[in-house]
């Protein structure tokens, strides 16, 4: 006999079972909540219909079809006013996640005829369509919609529903004003976590630790960790958990401790929920790594990065990961075109049309700004250099339009290596200068006599990077698997660099190079 079977019979107390699962999926313990509600439906009335929709809340967690087939199994249960009118935007909850936004429309107007004079209800349902507004692209922060679900009184009502407003803000651009409703939000978060869906605040806390690194925000940095240390971390929210130790590996970077952020981005490589966010772990310290010249580190994690990509099928992504891909061809840029060539097109391919609707790269030019920078750097090595600065400046302008200084920063230093114009070095430096500690800021300080030296040698930054690759040993036939160049255009290529640097052998062009500092 199962245990509900017997709690029914011997008339346990079915609402403590209940209320012990509800608190259980608020935790995101989805398995043990999923087992306290098994055969929930046979419970007496109105727990069966409570007892179903905390079942279905968990499992549209995990798969919203899942989530949509356990409500439709069950439709001719929910015969309350209450529980039809859960079962109507839960219903419309999962067809948002889903991208059946039209039926998710047609729950939401069966259930506005169930609010009646009730306020809650009225709340919760400007709660989802606001969503479903969000979802399909129409921001309004201040639509009435947005200020229903502000009017519900519960704490954790109050904590999503300026969540869900600074996600308006965020698709209008106003990443200040984003940032202002998280941090009040995570106000109600501290006074009452008990009252909190850990699952839904946690993906408004990776939302802020990611906006409070790129915007140097720290006061929203500190809310974001005290927020972190005081969440009870489970696996079913082990891929939101690897993406904020991200985020804090990123803050240490930009703070200058390369060190800690080494030891987070090992952290974050532990909790990497699939394969596609091992590659991205692996590639966080490939870069931190060379920014700190640390070349065979970074030439190592690189290579690991590019084995587990090649196992990815990167088709079946529909979310932030695919950001691995634009990383992979930036990092390659400067070794090895094909790959950088071939990663990027493979972005390109995938586009957005199938991106979670619920997730921020869905909804702003920020992914097309990354991957306009990354392209940007494989077409300057390719020697593209006006198609490379088209890419550089559109890049540049989103991310100094949206005060992103470290990534507006790295577009100008590479607009500068393209146009060989001083004014964007001063551009880079004035952004790196919101992230003074940071190995950027260091670099971008010292490029006077280096960036002298390039100029004057009259190379262009694919003869640059050949020159580097030579004098490290690569022969013809890698050189031209590198750059997609053919063995004649290299040999032409290898003369003008010998003639420009004033060399006629390798063992020169390596002596050369490290006077320099090109090396």
């Amino acid at each position: 006999m199962h245990v509900q079977d017997e709690r029914l019979r011997t008339g346990a107390d079915v609402s403590a079972t209940l209320q012990l699962a509800a608190d259980l999926a608020r935790r995101a313990l989805r398995d043990e909540a999923l087992l306290q509600l098994a055969h929930c439906e046979d419970w007496p009335e109105p727990f069966n219909e409570q007892g179903l929709l905390v079942r279905a809340g968990v499992l549209a967690r995990r798969s919203p079809v899942l989530g949509l087939e356990s409500l439709a199994a069950h439709s001719e249960t929910f015969t309350s006013t209450e529980g039809r009118f859960g079962y109507l935007t839960l219903s419309a909850f999962a067809y948002v996640n889903s991208r059946n936004f039209d039926g998710a429309r047609d729950m939401l107007t069966s259930a506005q005829e169930l609010v009646g004079d009730d306020l809650t209800r009225a709340a919760r349902l400007g709660y989802e369509r606001s969503r479903l507004q969000w979802a399909t692209r129409r921001y309004d922060p201040n639509s009435d919609d947005i200020a229903l679900a502000m009017s519900d009184p519960d704490p954790f009502a109050q904590f999503r529903a300026l969540a869900l407003r600074s996600w308006m803000h965020a698709g209008l651009e106003n990443y200040a004003a984003q940032s202002h409703d998280l941090l009040a939000a995570f106000k109600f978060f501290q006074e009452s976590q008990a009252s909190c869906d850990i699952t839904t605040v946690a993906i408004n806390l990776h939302g802020m630790l990611r906006l409070a690194v790129e915007m140097g925000d720290n006061d929203a940095m500190r809310a974001g960790e005290a927020a972190y240390e005081a969440i009870e971390w489970t696996p079913d929210i082990q891929d939101l958990q690897f993406m904020c130790v991200r985020a804090l590996a990123w803050h240490a970077f930009h703070e200058g401790d390369s060190g800690r952020a080494q030891w987070l981005f090992k952290d974050s490589k532990e909790l990497a929920p699939t394969l596609a966010w091992s590659v991205m772990a692996h590639l966080d310290r490939a870069y931190v790594a060379r920014m700190n010249r640390n070349e065979a580190w970074a030439a190592e994690e690189l290579a690991l990065a590019n084995d587990l990509a090649s196992e990815v099928e990167w088709d079946a992504t529909h979310g932030e990961e695919r950001q691995a891909l634009v990383m992979l061809a930036e990092l390659f840029s400067s070794t090895d075109m094909a790959q950088a060539q071939r990663y990027v097109s493979i972005y390109s391919a995938l586009g957005k049309d199938s991106l979670d609707p619920t997730l921020v790269s869905a909804h702003d030019r920020r992914s097309i700004a990354y991957e306009k920078y990354a392209a940007g750097r494989v077409q300057a090595v390719l020697g593209n250099l006006k198609i490379a600065k088209e890419s550089l400046e559109f890049a540049y302008e989103v991310f100094a339009q949206i005060q992103y200084p470290y990534r507006a920063a790295l577009a100008a230093a590479a607009l500068f290596e393209v146009t060989e114009d001083l004014q964007w070095l001063e551009k880079g430096r004035a952004q790196a200068a919101h992230v003074e500690k940071s190995p950027l800021f260091r670099r971008l300080s010292e490029l006077d006599k280096v960036e002298e030296q390039r100029v004057l040698s009259g190379l262009t930054p694919m003869q640059r990077q050949i020159a580097i690759a030579l004098s490290q040993g690569a022969d013809l036939d890698e050189l031209s698997h590198q750059f997609s160049r053919s063995r004649f255009t290299l040999e032409k290529q290898i003369e003008v660099i010998f003639a420009a640097l004033g060399v006629e052998s390798r063992h020169a062009l390596r002596a050369e190079l490290r006077q320099r500092k090109m090396l």
